[in-house]
């Protein structure tokens, strides 16, 4: 708007330097006429002009001047012959006539007024002064670079103290910005910084909703602990009574594919919760300082079963000194357990490592088993929810669910063969980008 103003402004300034300029120069230009008209005489019945210096010298100082003096027969007595012949014709005996031509190729202003002279009958003597308008259009310009730049200077300021005002308009926004954008997901308390009168309706509509989300949010908590303890109870009755069942078949292995399944639902059952669990905490859990040796060497002993169907040699080797990070321990947990649990149903024949290392800038927790391992091709796709290898009957969480901790803990899943086995590396930054 400011620029339209300015650009419009900045017209008018033109054409008010051009008529400006112009009234200027036609009041020095009809002076000078009537000058020319005051020293016009009759001697000896003659017509005859005692060309006035001082009214050519200032008509004269920028721009080329031409006159013409006819008497009452049409004789040119004084200056160019052909200069504006014609003009006026009988309104120059009321008074100057002004008008723009053209002469010698050059655009002038004309002043033409007739004189009557009483010596010579009562005759009329025509005198006709002309300017070249070079002057006027310096003079104008002059005028029109003035006005511009008092306008940019008074658009300028007009940006500044426009800038300054939202500024100072704004900046109890501006404060609450930052107290929405400072505060954790987990923070849904009342805005505290006092709003202004403008936005108060605003900020307790926020406040309003951040408390129905809060009570959503517990409720959906509340939710997810009561299914946890509800599926889990009844699938262990099940698992129970089918245990119960096969005792009193002839053939108890009969029972074994039911026995199988109910342990797939249970696990799925867990891991969908588990999944949820770990979706939500990514972006409320307040990180902590977890030292990986002792976490990992936790979950293998507790993720691991006392008895295996196979012989299998289990490995345990901790980083040579503390490695500590940033993060959430409970989701750290269900990524390594996952991992684990993945090496020992689908992968170890009889070997099973877990390592422990890293650097100043990753840690990482590794897994690995003498199994088939992932084909190069499937292994993206089963880091995503619910997706599962060629013959596996497991949830398709796992690897997902390690896959969503190891991103949220700024760093990813990697895969790889070392020593004849398949690695899975769950690599994480000592610090996330969240936490620092």
């Amino acid at each position: 708007m400011l620029a339209l103003g300015a650009l419009l402004l900045s017209f008018a300034a033109w054409e008010y330097a051009k008529v400006a300029a112009r009234d200027a120069y036609d009041k020095l230009l009809i002076g000078g006429a009537v000058q020319i008209a005051e020293n016009v005489y009759v001697q000896g019945g003659v017509v005859a002009l005692d060309p006035p210096a001082a009214a050519f010298s200032t008509l004269s100082a920028y721009d080329l001047v031409f006159y013409r003096v006819t008497d009452p027969r049409g004789v040119v007595v004084a200056g160019y012959d052909d200069l504006a012949k014609g003009v006026g014709g009988a309104a120059l005996h009321r008074g100057v006539v002004l008008r723009d031509g053209t002469y010698q190729g050059q655009p002038v202003r004309i002043a033409a007024l007739g004189k009557q002279l009483e010596d010579a009958g009562g005759g009329w003597a025509e005198i006709v002064l002309a300017q070249t308008m070079r002057a006027r259009e310096a003079l104008a310009w002059d005028l029109t670079t003035k006005a511009v730049a008092l306008i940019a200077v008074m658009s300028l300021l007009g940006l500044l103290a426009t800038a300054l005002s939202l500024g100072l308009a704004f900046s109890p926004l501006t404060r609450l910005e930052g107290e929405i954008a400072g505060r954790r997901p987990d923070d849904l308390r009342p805005i505290q910084v006092s709003p202004p009168r403008e936005v108060r309706a605003l900020v307790g509509a926020i406040d309003g909703f951040m408390r129905r989300l809060e009570e959503r949010i517990v409720m959906m908590q509340r939710f997810i602990a009561d299914a946890a303890h509800q599926i889990r109870t009844p699938l262990a009755a099940i698992d129970a009574e089918a245990e119960l069942l096969s005792d009193e078949l002839d053939d108890p292995a009969r029972m074994d594919p039911l026995r199988n399944r109910i342990a797939d639902v249970g696990r799925l059952a867990s891991q969908l919760l588990d999944h949820a669990m770990v979706l939500h905490r990514m972006e409320t859990a307040r990180l902590q300082p977890v030292e990986l040796n002792a976490l990992a060497k936790s979950v293998l002993a507790q993720t691991v079963p006392l008895s295996l169907e196979r012989e299998v040699s289990i490995t345990f080797v901790p980083a040579p000194g503390e490695v500590t990070i940033a993060g959430d321990p409970i989701s750290l947990r269900e990524a390594i357990a996952n991992l684990i649990h993945n090496a020992v149903v689908h992968g170890a024949r009889a070997r099973l490592a877990v390592e422990v290392g890293g650097d100043q800038a990753h840690a990482v927790v590794t897994v690995g088993d003498d199994g088939p391992g992932i084909p190069d091709g499937e292994r993206e796709r089963l880091c995503a929810p619910f997706q599962r290898g060629e013959g596996s009957h497991g949830s398709g969480l796992g690897l997902a669910i390690a896959a969503e901790v190891a991103r949220a803990h700024g760093g990813g899943i990697r895969f790889e063969m070392r020593e004849g086995l398949f690695c899975v590396s769950l690599v994480l930054a000592v610090a996330p980008a969240r936490e620092a």
